[in-house]
């Protein structure tokens, strides 16, 4: 579609899911409640809680995600990072724009414009 560019799809349907997977990785794995979660990333426990109950995101994109080598990685990374408090916003920015890229060229077959230098 002319009108919808990438970054519209992303912005709606890469980044919710990648969200839901850090989100579902620090409640499971770091055994993170809803509430320090929802703190940490910087939204309410509420939609933390949408995300653990496949409301914003589909539960089988999410574990697309983190079952796949590369996505996975990155999202763990992230959600380490997160539930260490070891990350600078601009890194857990990068983070967010790599799995995106990524996921794009997976799921819609489509390339981004260059990765800005940082």
């Amino acid at each position: 579609m002319l009108l919808r560019p990438h970054c519209e799809i992303a912005a709606s349907e890469v980044l919710p899911a990648i969200r839901a997977a850090v989100v579902y990785y620090l409640s499971n794995h770091y055994h993170l409640s809803n509430y320090v979660i929802a703190k940490k990333i910087g939204t309410t426990a509420s939609t933390v809680s949408h995300y653990l109950k496949d409301k914003r995101s589909k539960l089988e994109k999410v574990n697309e995600i983190l079952e796949d080598p590369e996505t996975g990685k990155l999202v763990k990374l992230m959600a380490k990072k997160i539930a260490e408090d070891s990350a600078t916003p601009e890194e857990l920015g990068y983070l967010m724009c790599i799995t995106c890229r990524t996921l794009m060229k997976k799921w819609q077959k489509r390339t981004c414009l260059p990765v800005p230098s940082f």
